[in-house]
C-alpha cells in the first residue's frame, strides 16, 4: 500500500482496480464508479481504438484509470499521463500498483501551448473541478506548477492517440500544435467554461488537422475525433514561432541512376562532439555526399569541430533555426526549413538520421549504389533500427563506437518484442508532401507509391497511415539495417542525462529509455563490409591536425563533464538503477 495514503477498500470500475480513499472519491463520483459508468465512455472507446504500437499521452490523469486501461492494451508502446493535481498523484501509482502496471510515464504538472515554466493551479474539493481558472467554481487552495509544453510532449512522445479531460484547459490547447502524427483525440470538453459555440470551434479546428468527430449515438461532452487518411488538410498558419512545413508540390522526378544518385543527410546535434567524425566518415564512405548539421546550446566544442569540418567542404553547419524563433521544438524547425537549402535542392534522396546511426548495408560492397541497385525504383526505403546496448561498459573510451559496442538486440524478435523504429531514404520527387524525421508523407493523388522495407518488401502500413514511425521488423534486414547506438558506456549515458536531448534544454531521459535499448544479446550485425574504405575516410579526416585537436577536445570536454555530475546523488541513484535492474540480470542469465 502506498505511503502516501491510507484505504480500506478496492473499487473495481471498468475493469481497473482502484483505491477508494473517500476524500478523493466523494460520494459525487463514487456510486458512478462503483456502476462502471465513471469515465465508461471514455474506457470503451480507449479500448476499442487502441492498437499495438500506438503512444498514448494522456492529459488529466485523475486516478489513473485511463492510462491503466491503455496500459493494459496488448503490445502498446508507451503511454505517458499528465496530471496537474498533486494531491493525486499518490492515487494514481496506487492504482499502477494495484494493477501491476509499470510502464506508464507519470508526470506532474499542467499542459500548456506555451513555454511558459510555470503556472497557477487551483484545488477544489472535488478533484474533478481542480483547474487552472479560478472563477468557474470556489476553490480551496492554489499553486503554482511546473508546465509542459504541448509542442514539447509531442514532439518528445509522438502520441499516435491524445485523451484529454483538462477542465477548459483544451481551450487553445491544440490551436498550433502539429498533429500530423495523431491518429485519434478523445476529447472531454468543458462548455461550462467557455460555451456550446467554442467546442463547434475546437471541433472544427481538429478536423481542419485531419481529424474527424465522430458523432455517437447519444449527445456527450467527450468527443472521439479520428483521423481521415483522405481528409484536405488546411495549410498551416505562422504564429509565434511554430515551424511550418513548406509545399513540396513543385518537386519533380529525376531520373532513377543509382551510380549517380546524390544524397542529403541532414541532422540536429547537441553535445556530441567525441562521436561525430566517426559517425560522418562512415558515411562518407558508403557513398553520401551532403550533409548539413544544426546545433544549438553546445558546451563541449561540437559547434567549433563542425565549423572546421564546414572550413574543409565536408558538411555545412548551421545554428537550429529554432533558436531565432525563441521556440524549444529545434527538430521541427530544422526539417521544415531544411527544402531551403541548395543541397536538398540539388539532392536526388534524402534522409534524416540522428549521429548515433549508422546506415550498414549488406549487399555489393556496402555502398548505398548497392543497396539502390538491389531495391530497385522507390519513392521511399525505410530502415529497420538495430539497438546496439552498453554491452556493460561503464566508463567512456575514446575510440570508435563499432568497435565499442558490438553486442546488440535479436534481429529476430517475437511477436511482442517485434516492432522497432525506422529512418527512410526517401527519392524527392512529385510524390514526397511532407519530409519528417522517421518517415515522409507521400502524397495520395499521383499514382503508386513505391515504399520498401530494409529487406526490399513492399511496405505499405506506413503510407496508409502517416502516423505509424514503426514497423514489425521481421524480416526488414536483409539488405540495410539502421545500426542505433542509443546509450554508448554508462557514464556517456549519464552525460546525456545531464545535457537533455537535443529538442528540449535540460529533459533527463527516463530509466525506460534505457530499459528498452540496453540489449546486447546478440552479435550478427557487423561493420566488416565496408570497415576498410570507412577507416581510409577516418585517418584522412583525421590528418587534419587542427580538427584532430578539437576532436580531442571534444573528448576531453565530455571527460571532464562525467567527472563534474558522476558523483552527484541523482546519477549516483541512476547508475545504481541500472546495476540492480539491468546488469544483475544480465550476469544471472548470462
Amino acid at each position: 500500500m502506498s505511503l502516501n495514503i491510507k484505504y480500506e477498500e478496492i473499487i473495481v470500475t471498468n475493469g481497473i482496480k482502484v483505491p477508494f480513499v473517500p476524500r478523493i472519491i466523494t460520494p459525487k463520483i463514487e456510486r458512478p464508479m462503483r456502476n462502471n459508468r465513471y469515465e465508461g465512455g471514455e474506457c470503451a472507446t480507449l479500448r476499442d481504438i487502441l492498437r499495438a504500437g500506438d503512444r498514448v499521452l494522456e492529459l488529466g490523469a485523475g486516478i489513473g484509470l485511463i492510462s491503466s486501461v491503455a496500459a493494459q492494451v496488448k503490445g502498446i508502446e508507451s503511454v505517458t499521463a499528465i496530471e496537474a493535481n498533486p494531491e493525486l498523484i499518490p492515487v494514481i501509482e496506487e492504482t499502477y500498483r494495484l494493477n501491476d502496471i509499470t510502464t506508464v510515464e507519470l508526470l506532474n504538472g499542467v499542459i500548456v501551448a506555451s513555454q511558459r515554466k510555470r503556472s497557477p493551479f487551483y484545488l477544489r474539493a472535488d478533484f474533478w473541478a481542480s483547474s487552472m481558472e479560478p472563477d468557474s467554481r470556489p476553490y480551496k487552495k492554489k499553486k503554482h506548477l511546473p508546465c509542459y509544453s504541448i509542442h514539447t510532449m509531442i514532439e518528445e512522445k509522438a502520441p499516435t492517440v491524445i485523451v484529454c479531460d483538462i477542465e477548459g484547459g483544451e481551450l487553445g490547447l491544440f490551436d498550433e500544435a502539429d498533429l500530423s502524427g495523431v491518429r485519434a483525440v478523445i476529447l472531454e470538453f468543458h462548455p461550462k467554461v467557455y460555451g456550446a459555440e467554442t467546442v463547434e470551434a475546437i471541433t472544427r479546428d481538429l478536423e481542419s488537422k485531419g481529424l474527424i468527430f465522430q458523432k455517437p449515438d447519444k449527445p456527450s461532452t467527450v468527443r472521439c475525433f479520428i483521423r481521415d487518411k483522405k481528409a484536405v488538410v488546411a495549410a498551416p498558419v505562422v504564429k509565434k514561432g511554430k515551424a511550418v512545413k513548406p509545399d513540396l508540390s513543385k518537386l519533380k522526378d529525376k531520373k532513377w541512376n543509382p551510380k549517380t544518385a546524390r544524397y542529403l543527410v541532414t541532422t540536429c546535434m547537441k553535445d556530441e562532439g567525441p562521436f561525430i567524425i566517426e559517425w560522418l566518415a562512415w558515411h562518407k564512405s558508403i557513398g553520401i555526399q551532403d550533409f548539413v548539421i544544426f546545433t544549438n546550446d553546445c558546451t563541449d566544442g561540437t559547434d567549433i569541430l563542425l565549423d572546421r569540418l564546414e572550413e574543409m567542404g565536408e558538411l555545412r553547419h548551421l545554428p537550429n533555426p529554432a533558436l531565432a524563433s525563441g521556440s524549444p521544438n529545434f527538430q521541427p524547425h530544422a526539417l521544415a526549413y531544411t527544402p531551403y537549402l541548395s543541397e536538398f535542392k540539388r539532392a536526388d534522396y534524402y534522409i534524416s538520421m540522428d549521429v548515433d546511426e549508422f546506415i550498414n548495408i549488406r549487399v555489393g560492397k556496402g555502398k548505398m549504389s548497392d543497396l539502390m541497385t538491389k531495391a530497385g525504383p522507390f519513392d521511399a526505403l525505410s530502415m529497420s533500427e538495430l539497438n546496439h546496448g552498453s554491452n556493460m561498459a561503464e566508463d567512456y573510451e575514446r575510440g570508435l563506437m563499432i568497435e565499442q559496442f558490438p553486442r546488440h538486440q535479436r534481429e529476430a524478435p517475437g511477436a511482442w518484442k517485434s516492432r522497432r523504429g525506422i529512418k527512410t531514404i526517401v527519392r524527392l520527387g512529385e510524390k514526397l508532401q511532407h519530409i519528417r524525421n522517421h518517415r515522409p508523407d507521400l502524397r495520395h493523388d499521383v499514382g503508386q507509391v513505391t515504399w520498401l522495407d530494409g529487406s526490399g518488401r513492399p511496405l505499405n502500413s506506413l503510407h496508409d497511415d502517416p502516423t505509424e514511425n514503426g514497423i514489425d521488423v521481421r524480416g526488414t534486414y536483409g539488405l540495410v539495417v539502421l545500426d542505433h547506438f542509443p546509450l554508448r558506456s554508462l557514464n556517456s549515458y549519464l552525460v546525456k542525462m545531464y545535457r537533455g536531448d537535443v529538442v528540449v534544454a535540460n529533459k533527463m531521459v527516463s530509466p525506460r529509455y534505457w530499459r528498452l535499448r540496453d540489449k546486447q544479446s546478440d552479435l550478427t550485425s557487423t561493420f566488416e563490409r565496408q570497415k576498410k574504405e570507412f577507416l581510409t575516410v577516418y585517418d584522412a579526416l583525421m590528418k587534419d591536425k587542427k580538427l584532430a585537436a578539437l576532436h580531442n577536445d571534444c573528448c576531453a570536454a565530455h571527460e571532464a563533464r562525467i567527472a563534474e555530475i558522476v558523483d552527484l546523488p541523482v546519477f549516483q541513484e541512476r547508475k545504481q538503477w541500472i546495476y540492480d535492474n539491468i546488469w544483475n540480470d544480465i550476469d544471472k542469465n548470462g
